[in-house]
Parts: C-alpha cells; structure tokens; sequence
C-alpha cells in the first residue's frame, strides 16, 4: 500500500523501552484520514491499542466519497508497532456511538485509556445543514 502521508521509509517500529503507551487502549473517532489518521498512528507507534472510527470503509464510502477507509488507518497503526482495530461508525447517531463503546468496554475490561475526537462535519455545514449537535457520552464509559 503506498501513501504519501506515511511513506514506507518512515514507518518505524519503536522498540519496548520507547513504546510508552504500551497496554493503553485508545479510541481516535474521525480517523480515516487528516489529523485524525496521524494522531492515531502515533498513538500505535507508542504501543497502544488504537480503535479508529469512520464511515468510509472498503465496502462502503461516506458521503464525501474519499478513498482513504479506517482499515488503511488501523493497518498503518498496527504497522508502526501498536494494534489497530478499525470500526465503522456514523458519529452522528447515537446509537451507534453506544455500541461503539459498549464493544471496548466489553473487550477492553471496561478500560478506555485515551480518547481523541476528530470528528468534522464542516462539508455538510457549509451546505447549508444543521449541525448535530452533541451526543453525550454512554453512561457505562
């Protein structure tokens, strides 16, 4: 797979003693490219355990029809050292954000370590829509 955000030569793998979120469990939502796919990345390249979360997938795009997917994201993370595990997931229902943290909690122990939100709708906003607005966290997390 070539990338020119994360070039082949600049992929490396830290070892233990550098690896210092090494055990931690992170969730990056938005992170299928952007910001959001670096972030996580360098979270993996630290040693966590990263969930990526996006809509574009292999089998399906988002609206914005872009090529990048979150199994691109969650194989660059595994790559760089840490464990990548890519879950598509629309942030803006609620539904499925709680199934989304039910799932870690349920695999990870209960243990949700870092969390980034990388999440943007500015396209759908300058089209004009409503954002929205914010979905609050499940209660178990």
């Amino acid at each position: 797979m070539s990338n020119p955000l994360f070039p082949k030569e600049l992929i490396t793998i830290m070892t233990m003693e550098e690896q210092p979120l090494l055990n931690q469990i992170a969730l990056v939502s938005g992170a299928t490219r952007g910001a959001g796919r670096a972030i996580a990345v360098e979270l993996g390249r630290a040693g966590a355990t990263v969930y990526v979360t996006g809509r574009s997938t292999r089998a399906e795009r988002s609206p914005m029809n872009r090529p990048e997917t979150i199994e691109e994201t969650a194989e660059l993370i595994s790559k760089a050292g840490g464990n990548g595990i890519a879950i598509r997931v629309d942030h803006t229902k609620e539904e499925e954000i709680q199934k989304l943290f039910e799932r870690i909690v349920s695999e990870q122990d209960g243990r949700l370590d870092i969390l980034v939100n990388d999440v943007w709708e500015a396209i759908r906003l300058r089209s004009g829509a409503k954002a929205s607005g914010s979905v609050p966290y499940p209660k178990d997390c």
